[in-house]
């Protein structure tokens, strides 16, 4: 019966707040720092720059021991926060809210340090963070550097957990960290591959923009991408299908045909079901399997032209459809792509078009009004007028461009609003969105059907895994022209011109700008250049790129194995290891008895008795004295708290009974090689405390 006054007694005493050691703050702020180094690319610059100056100031506090600022205050930079996430993203619930507001609190969290409940709570809210990147990106070193910060982080909870002394030095609590996961490992594999897959997507609130290509085209939008060098997609063709050149690889995207305030935009065309296609006479089917990344629209990419809907093994039958245009969109009623994903589309280098509509003839034709210079409409009207067939009009445009000392770069320079005067008679120099652009203008004006297409063209070819990588920095924007004679659309990349012949300009792009090899680490959506290889060798150059090619040979086989494991994938591998053709609830059962297993395992481990010390004899004898004296150890005291408790009731004796506790705290946390020395200290301290308790009886008795 003595437990439950001693526990009403404890209950009404003030908390006693022990602050962490210095040693144990600043691993924590090294710690969380280290987990907002893949966020920063997310965070918008005024939140970096509160944490950063709040965890300063915080250092600065801990090391000169200054006290701490009060609940009230916390909780006002808490609400200030709040409204600062909310007025910068419009909503609190989502990722990108979510996860700043999260790191925003944990940077408040820190002058709230007192005692080792909250150093528990901090690590574990920086759990949450570090595995949070993963919502953003699934890159091989992104997990990789989940897992470390996984590591040192529980490294830390059992500092704070082992007792916060000089003892527990961090290279041994990482070794100790290290054997858990060592420990937990096999079972996460195991349930991995074999618990039964979810089959379908969580809706996570992805509050995020366009990646890359946007649905509005005008001057500068696709060069800002020229020095972008993430990724877009990776490309396998099936083994029938006759692999194109690179130089002929256009991966169509979206087909533009509003003009209006120097932007091109879909218009109400994009929304409407195209007839299904139907291949020419003699050509030749290509498969293709895409793997894309997340870009937050509804679009998909396809060779020129895709002859039917992109299928995914995750998705319905329904997922994609085909709009005017001969563009590839995922339909309305499912979600944007906000995921990797991974589809199959068969494309046919040409298509046998039907009849042109007056509407899309009208529409191909549409022009504003009072918006485009005289000047550029006499040039299109005297070159029409030279050469009144249409195709001999459309070389006479590229010749054009070819002859009158226009350049390609991809630094143009800032859109302006009558920019398309000054690139046709003035500076001349632009990236390929404006000679697509200018391109479409002229020949509406010379009565030719014209569309603005935009996509991506090329990609690098890597031997290792034959697949094609594209890349940001391959965006691209061309043309089509109607030929009402050959009743088609055909493509036209007047970019081409510029460095090479017209008939190339006619087909293909060979002559797009190559991406600057460098050493690149992908991080989130962003690559970022390690080494630049304008200076560096040949042969460091083609170690590099052979560096960059393994290691793209390396994620397609992460994303075969891991990202792209499926229920599907699940269930082929529980056949072969004959499952049988039933496997869900077989895997349920199997998972199930291997969790117990792992239980009961543990269990037994936990109750394994160990080897009693001499400091734990030595403390039991204590605690047996203290009952006799009326002072029984309750259950849930540990030999800090109840030697505090004891210590009140022998003032005289408070530093040594308070020694007694901390020894036999060092025996059971710190280093095992102090057990020698701390026992012949505890008998010390229990004789004199032992002699000292006897004398004051004997004057009691007296």
């Amino acid at each position: 019966m003595a437990f439950w006054p001693a526990l009403l007694s404890r209950l009404n005493r003030k908390p006693v707040f022990v602050r962490p050691s210095p040693t144990l703050f600043f691993w924590l702020v090294g710690a969380f720092i280290l987990t907002l180094l893949p966020h920063l690319q997310q965070f918008p610059l005024w939140l970096t720059g509160v944490v950063i100056t709040a965890l300063v100031v915080r250092c600065v506090m801990e090391w000169h021991r200054w006290p701490l600022p009060s609940i009230g205050f916390t909780s006002f930079l808490a609400l200030s926060l709040l409204a600062a996430i909310y007025a910068q993203f419009g909503m609190i619930f989502g990722r990108n809210p979510g996860t700043a507001f999260m790191v925003g609190l944990l940077a408040i969290k820190f002058y709230e340090l007192r005692g080792a409940r909250d150093v528990a709570l901090i690590i574990f809210s920086n759990f949450f963070v570090v595995m949070s990147a993963l919502l953003y990106s699934q890159t091989i070193e992104l997990f990789v550097y989940c897992l470390i910060m996984m590591w040192v982080l529980t490294a830390l909870l059992l500092r704070n957990h082992m007792g916060d002394s000089d003892d527990n030095r961090l290279l041994r609590l990482l070794q100790q960290s290290a054997i858990i996961f060592l420990q937990a490992l096999p079972l996460a594999i195991f349930l991995f591959f074999f618990f039964p897959r979810y089959n379908g997507q969580v809706p996570l609130g992805l509050d995020d923009t366009s990646i890359g290509l946007s649905d509005k085209v005008e001057p500068g939008s696709i060069s800002r991408l020229s020095n972008d060098d993430s990724q877009v997609m990776y490309i396998t063709f099936d083994q029938a299908s006759d692999v194109p050149s690179v130089d002929t690889m256009y991966w169509r995207g979206l087909v533009l045909w509003d003009y209006e305030n120097g932007a091109w935009t879909q218009g109400p065309e994009a929304a409407q079901q195209a007839p299904k296609p139907v291949a020419a006479r003699d050509t030749k089917l290509v498969t293709q399997v895409i793997t894309v990344w997340p870009h937050f629209q509804r679009w998909l990419f396809a060779l020129d032209y895709p002859l039917s809907p992109a299928q995914a093994e995750d998705e319905p039958a329904d997922w994609s459809t085909i709009l005017s245009g001969d563009i590839l969109q995922i339909k309305r009623r499912h979600n944007i792509l906000d995921h990797k994903e991974r589809y199959t589309v068969l494309s046919v280098p040409s298509l046998r078009d039907p009849e042109m509509t007056d509407e899309i003839k009208e529409t191909s034709l549409r022009l504003p009004e009072n918006e485009i210079d005289p000047k550029v409409q006499t040039l299109a009207e005297q070159l029409r007028r030279e050469n009144p067939d249409p195709k001999d009009y459309i070389l006479a445009v590229l010749r054009y461009f070819r002859h009158e000392g226009f350049t390609y770069s991809d630094t143009p320079g800032a859109s302006e609003k009558d920019w398309l005067t000054n690139f046709l008679f003035k500076n001349k120099v632009g990236f390929c969105e404006h000679y697509a652009s200018a391109f479409a203008i002229l020949m509406r004006l010379g009565h030719c059907p014209a569309r603005v297409v935009v996509g991506y063209h090329g990609g690098q070819f890597n031997p290792y895994n034959n697949s094609y990588i594209v890349k940001q920095s391959n965006a691209h924007a061309w043309d089509e022209v109607w030929i009402d004679s050959e009743r088609q659309w055909q493509r036209v990349d007047p970019t081409a011109v510029i460095s090479s012949s017209l008939g190339t300009a006619l087909a293909t792009n060979s002559t797009a700008p190559e991406a600057k090899s460098g050493l690149s680490l992908e991080v989130a959506h962003h690559r970022f250049t390690l080494v630049s290889g304008a200076y560096l060798p040949d042969w460091m150059r083609r170690s590099i790129l052979e560096f960059q090619l393994r290691r793209q040979e390396v994620e397609a086989d992460w994303d075969d194995w891991v990202f792209s494991y499926d229920p599907k994938t699940q269930l082929r591998l529980a056949q072969a290891l004959g499952f049988g053709p039933e496997t869900r609830s077989a895997l349920v059962m199997v998972c199930i008895l291997a969790v117990g297993i792992s239980i009961i395992v543990f269990r037994k481990l936990m109750q394994r008795k160990q080897p009693v010390t001499p400091i734990e004899n030595l403390y039991a004898k204590f605690c047996r004295n203290m009952a006799q004296r009326g002072i029984p150890r309750a259950a849930w005291e540990g030999p800090l708290a109840y030697t505090e408790r004891v210590a009140e009731t022998f003032p005289e004796k408070k530093e040594q009974i308070h020694d007694v506790g901390w020894i036999v705290a060092r025996s059971r946390y710190g280093l095992p090689s102090q057990e020698t020395s701390g026992a012949k200290q505890l008998k010390s301290l229990l004789l004199l405390i032992t002699a000292s308790n006897a004398s004051s009886s004997s004057r009691e008795r007296s």
